[in-house]
């Protein structure tokens, strides 16, 4: 038979002290040079880590664009003035972290709604500018500062998106709406056909309340040669006005004279306008077109 080791409680204690021993002798080197060898590269373990690459930046916000338009000086007056509609973009930005410097501001002062958005003034710039900065998103205070013409919106809106563009809008009945999304772009059809319905109602109501006026003799416009107007807006002959509207006539249809040459005997005479300005072209066509 062979001989069995009988282990004492001493022989125990013996070989745990030194289990021990080795695994605490092992933590202090460890600790004692706390590093890792990472692609070649010794980092220390308690340091903090070194940023490599793209995992070391931070993601940047996106710059966007704010497109602003105001058509008339009642609209300034009613809530919808430029510094509001800017207010609300720059507010709509930073709730979605867009960066919005105020160099991405565009605004169409005086601009209606009937032109198409790539022709104003404004809009043909920022259109350039979204192309060239490559600019994915475009903020607006309400769908009816960009389009009033259901045909217009969707084929913008279509243009858009193939480029990645998405649009903002601050308020759409209460509260934000994203045309990128599902929902927004269901709305989207929704919003440009009542805001096409919407222009078409106030210019049928423009065109026979100026009809009105003009069967019962009253003022219209602003100002018309050859005529005044008392405090009820009732048109008043001006006698001298009316003298050389009858001399452009007759230089015009029985002279022969160009609109141009008469246009130039009326400044040499000292004749102003109604604002009292220079003839030029424009005006002596419109009274010959009367």
């Amino acid at each position: 038979m062979g001989l069995v080791r009988r282990w004492s409680m001493a022989d125990h204690i013996a070989t745990r002290k030194s289990t021990f021993t080795s695994a605490s002798t092992s933590r202090k080197r460890r600790t004692h040079q706390p590093s890792v060898r990472d692609f070649g590269r010794r980092v220390d373990v308690y340091s903090k880590p070194e940023k490599y690459g793209l995992m070391a930046k931070q993601k940047q916000a996106e710059e966007c664009v704010l497109y602003v338009r105001v058509s008339t000086t009642r609209q300034a007056e009613d809530g919808v003035s430029i510094d509001a509609q800017i207010a609300k973009g720059k507010a709509n930005a930073e709730f979605r972290n867009l960066l919005l410097p105020d160099e991405n501001i565009f605004i169409d002062d005086g601009v209606s709604a009937k032109v198409p958005l790539w022709s104003r003034p404004a809009g043909k710039q920022m259109k350039a500018f979204i192309a060239k900065h490559k600019i994915k998103q475009i903020i607006a205070y309400r769908m009816d500062r960009l389009f009033r013409n259901t045909i217009d919106c969707l084929a913008t809106v279509e243009e858009l998106e193939k480029q990645g563009v998405g649009i903002q809008l601050c308020e759409s009945g209460g509260m934000p709406l994203d045309l990128s999304t599902a929902m927004g772009k269901m709305m989207l059809t929704m919003l440009a056909g009542f805001g096409e319905m919407e222009r078409n109602i106030i210019s049928e109501r423009t065109t026979m309340a100026l009809q009105h006026l003009k069967d019962t003799g009253r003022r219209f416009t602003y100002d018309k040669y050859g005529w005044d107007s008392d405090k009820d807006n009732n048109f008043i002959e001006n006698e001298e006005e009316q003298y050389w509207i009858e001399y452009i006539k007759v230089r015009y249809h029985e002279d022969n004279i160009s609109i141009s040459q008469i246009a130039r005997e009326l400044n040499e005479c000292g004749v102003p306008t109604k604002r009292g300005g220079k003839w030029a072209h424009k005006q002596v066509s419109r009274i010959l077109k009367r």
